[in-house]
């Protein structure tokens, strides 16, 4: 049986045994939405709904754990970005922004921070922690937000702000400084309602070169996990992350998750001396596109690695088969190869 005083445990490098299985990462799929009637775009706007699908990992498969909200766009959006809403198969973009000019300028004046928490989703997410965390005491939730360079690419956009890291750097360094304060303060805020506050962090090198790590990424990253005072928190860098492994596990964060590429080994011989490591199936050739018994034996093979907890490396894909998540619900009590 899944618990989560045993993912508390892990989170605290005290849990003895195969490690627990558990979704920190985006976990809306299509079975989940036709099981409990709470489908995407409306899931992701409306509290009640976000509720209902966010529980449904618990209810389906037995997972311990919670997790909201499902997409990355919130923060954007509340400081004016336009977004396309999505639909049952593919989450909120951003689509526009009055910042997208082509070029980095300084960042303009923006909403005061209290007010961008007091309203939009960034609200809806802080009172869908509170809610879930008080009907549900018993499962481990997860709240998520981005980095402030993160919020800065929605604004002005991903390409645009690839360029100006190589040719207007100080602007790139403007508009981080400029929205760390607010993320610092969503962290807070949902921390004091969630188990675990988890950060998509920059520092792929698909998107950036690794020298950039120091500048661009820790002094902004770093900040805002040291304003998460009552939860544990969560690093989390999509891609390859080989050349930035320590720089990443030494954020001030609990725990990081990063993609293995099948080899959790690596990742546990870098930094499993400096954070708790989470992660280790991969969640589109193994999770989506394998078989229960593949599933089954990832969880193993990395839990045997020393991974502290084991789930999806990304977002869960909302085609996901709920046969494959009950597998990684079950893994400990299946055959072990």
């Amino acid at each position: 049986m899944n618990t989560k005083q045993e993912i508390v445990d892990a989170m605290n490098g005290e849990h003895e045994g195969p490690a627990p299985p558990a979704l920190f990462t985006q976990t809306g799929t299509v079975e989940m939405m036709e099981s409990c009637g709470a489908y995407w775009p409306e899931a992701n706007f409306n509290i009640d709904a976000m509720v209902r699908l966010a529980l449904q990992p618990s209810e389906l498969y037995g997972f311990s754990t919670a997790r909201i909200p499902f997409d990355i766009t919130a923060e954007a959006e509340r400081l004016g970005c336009e977004i396309f809403e999505g639909d049952s198969k593919r989450q909120p973009m951003v689509t526009g922004s009055p910042w997208r000019t082509g070029e980095v300028l300084d960042p303009p004046d923006l909403m005061p921070v209290d007010e961008f928490l007091s309203g939009g989703r960034v609200r809806l997410h802080i009172d869908a922690a509170e809610r879930i965390s008080r009907e549900h005491p018993e499962l481990f939730l997860t709240s998520c937000i981005i980095d402030p360079t993160g919020v800065a690419s929605h604004m002005v956009g991903m390409e645009n702000m690839i360029m100006a890291l190589f040719l207007a750097p100080d602007a790139v360094l403007k508009w981080s400084e400029k929205l760390t304060p607010y993320q610092c303060a969503y962290a807070e805020a949902l921390s004091e309602h969630s188990d675990n506050i988890m950060m998509i962090s920059g520092g792929s090198e698909d998107i950036s070169p690794p020298d950039t790590f120091d500048t661009f990424t820790r002094p902004f990253n770093s900040k805002v996990f040291s304003s998460i005072r009552e939860s544990f928190s969560l690093a989390h860098s999509c891609g390859h992350t080989d050349s930035v492994l320590e720089k990443l596990a030494s954020l001030g964060e609990t725990a990081l998750s990063v993609e293995s590429h099948g080899d959790p080994a690596r990742i546990v011989e870098h930094v499993g001396e400096t954070v708790i490591v989470a992660g280790g199936v991969s969640p589109v050739s193994t999770l989506m596109l394998g078989t229960p018994e593949e599933v089954v034996g990832s969880a193993w093979k990395s839990s045997d690695s020393g991974y502290d907890v084991i789930m999806s490396e990304c977002g869960v894909p909302p085609q996901t088969p709920g046969t494959n998540l009950r597998a990684l619900a079950e893994y400990r009590g299946r055959q072990h190869n």
